[in-house]
């Protein structure tokens, strides 16, 4: 069926100008290990992707897998609310008026997810300033997530979740200027980061 893989992911590669190790690195971030050698080799077509990874390429792109068929997948849209800034750096003011609704993969549409935009530098390299972050509010938050918070002071902000013995740690992933932030788990609400959007 997926005979023509390796000329449609090519031609939407190209035409996204995403790399082979930003794709790998993605897929690998999100679900599973993969190299950008095998992305490599699903492009030049000496490799055929197993059913599930042509999903999760397809959602990356935010297109139907159809287009890795024929070259016509439409883009499945629905969308999810936007509301506000959320801070890479010092922690901010919370957000909680939506200020706009943004195109996502249908998959994402559904109560509890909504985005935040990424401002300053502390969860560089996996956060950009400028970056959209999808959250979901009802997802539970494990150690090592990368969550939204907000304390019950009202600061916002996203970090990596670490608890311990009824502690959060809050860590940013860039340590150079940046310091973990510690809230008793009670005096604070996550919402685990799902998938982060460059460019919408």
């Amino acid at each position: 069926m997926y005979n023509n893989f390796g000329t449609y992911l090519r031609q939407i590669m190209k035409d996204k100008k995403v790399t082979n190790k930003e794709l790998a690195e993605w897929i690998t971030d999100n679900y599973r290990k993969i190299s950008k050698e095998a992305i490599a080799k699903y492009k030049d077509g000496s490799r055929t992707p197993p059913p599930d990874l042509i999903s999760i390429i397809a959602e990356y792109f935010n297109i139907n897998e159809q287009f890795f068929f024929d070259g016509n997948g439409l883009m499945k849209i629905k969308t999810i609310p936007l509301i506000g800034i959320a801070s890479c750096g010092v922690p901010s003011q919370s957000y909680d008026d939506i200020i706009e609704y943004i195109p996502v993969p249908d998959k994402f549409a559904r109560d509890g997810v909504y985005a935040v935009t990424a401002e300053g530098d502390s969860m560089l390299p996996r956060i950009a300033h400028g970056d959209i972050v999808m959250c979901d509010k009802d997802a539970p938050c494990e150690n090592g997530n990368i969550v939204h918070y907000t304390t019950n002071d009202g600061d916002s902000g996203l970090k990596k979740f670490m608890l311990q013995d009824g502690v959060v740690t809050l860590y940013p992933l860039n340590t150079d200027g940046f310091t973990p932030i510690m809230v008793k788990e009670d005096e604070l609400r996550c919402a685990r980061a799902i998938k982060i959007i460059s460019d919408l």
